[in-house]
């Protein structure tokens, strides 16, 4: 890949300033925010997503400070996990036979996959989800009505030929269902396994989907709420990547803000016990569903979950959160 040249840099910027400021910025301002950029970006790690996500234009350097940037994050990784296990968070199937004892769905790895098996697995259901193995943010997945298909062997083959991992159509709670029907909305749970070996639930994320979209991603043009691990009600608003904060649902009318979480002590439970199956992976956000029945499954873990929904929900830097049981890890 070639090197970005200043001028392709200063471009970059200039389209940042015009998609988050307005068009309106005077030639002068743009000038004093890309050296200030700069000097985020060499000394601090701040990325320029960081930069304009956060307002960092309008704050001043303690309160930057406070901010998990790019570089903060990529430091939490290297503290916090080991990158020998990394490859069981990035790969669904092995995250699926790992953490087997999480999980409420059937799957099946197409990769090593016979036909038979295949035609056993789809056998009674409507649908399944068919997933890139290393996809992230909410893409890669395709949900795959069995009633529309035509040709089962053809749909094997293809699968097969894309190395997709298929998983058993999630079910989810009426509560969480109220928000939008087309997607599973899930929560977001960051644990942290201290240097004690006792785990921390630092934060989490109601996460619900726009109508009509199978994603409920943040990155995928869902909508984000912070819940307060304590309670597990929500106490901000829910932000979608536009920054457009909403009270209640814009599809749905659903209320967000005060929304109380299903079952969270068993979600917390659930997270925690998990959290423990690799405890040299101390940082790890987990996705979460509550069924229909009221049972907590894991969805998958990331060990390079960006918090950056929590901090622009919360409209506070997460850094201080994180440094002290950071600095018992490093140490211990």
């Amino acid at each position: 890949m070639a090197k970005e040249s200043l001028a392709d840099k200063i471009k970059r910027f200039n389209i940042a300033v015009d998609k988050n400021i307005g068009k309106n910025v005077s030639g002068a301002k743009r000038l004093k925010m890309f050296l200030d950029f700069t000097c985020e970006y060499k000394f601090h790690g701040a990325y320029l997503q960081d930069y304009f996500q956060y307002e960092f234009y309008k704050k001043k350097a303690v309160d930057r400070r406070n901010y998990v940037v790019f570089g903060k994050l990529l430091e939490m990784m290297r503290i916090c996990n080991n990158p020998e296990h990394r490859y069981i968070f990035d790969q669904k199937p092995e995250f699926d036979k790992a953490f087997s004892d999480f999980l409420q769905r059937d799957w099946i790895n197409m990769d090593n996959a016979e036909f038979e098996e295949f035609a056993r697995f789809v056998q009674g259901k409507e649908s399944f989800f068919a997933k890139d193995p290393a996809g992230m943010f909410g893409l890669g997945v395709k949900k795959i009505s069995l009633g529309e298909v035509e040709d089962l062997q053809a749909l094997y083959s293809d699968l097969k030929e894309h190395h997709m991992l298929c998983e058993q159509t999630l079910t989810q709670c009426r509560e969480m269902a109220a928000f939008n029907d087309s997607s599973i909305n899930t929560l977001r749970v960051v644990s942290l396994v201290k240097a004690d070996g006792d785990v921390k639930i630092m934060g989490g994320l109601l996460r619900v989907g726009r109508k009509g979209r199978i994603a409920d991603n943040f990155h995928h043009r869902g909508i984000a709420a912070y819940i307060d691990p304590e309670t597990g009600i929500v106490c901000t608003t829910g932000v979608d990547k536009d920054n457009v904060r909403h009270i209640v649902h814009p599809d749905s009318g659903a209320q967000i803000v005060g929304f109380r979480v299903p079952i969270w002590d068993e979600v917390v439970e659930t997270v925690k016990k998990a959290a423990l199956v690799f405890p040299d992976m101390h940082y790890i956000g987990w996705d979460v569903v509550i069924t229909d029945q009221y049972k907590v499954e894991l969805v998958e873990g990331n060990p390079g979950a960006d918090p950056d929904a929590e901090q622009i929900t919360t409209k506070e830097g997460r850094w201080p959160y994180y440094k002290k049981y950071l600095d018992e890890i490093a140490n211990a």
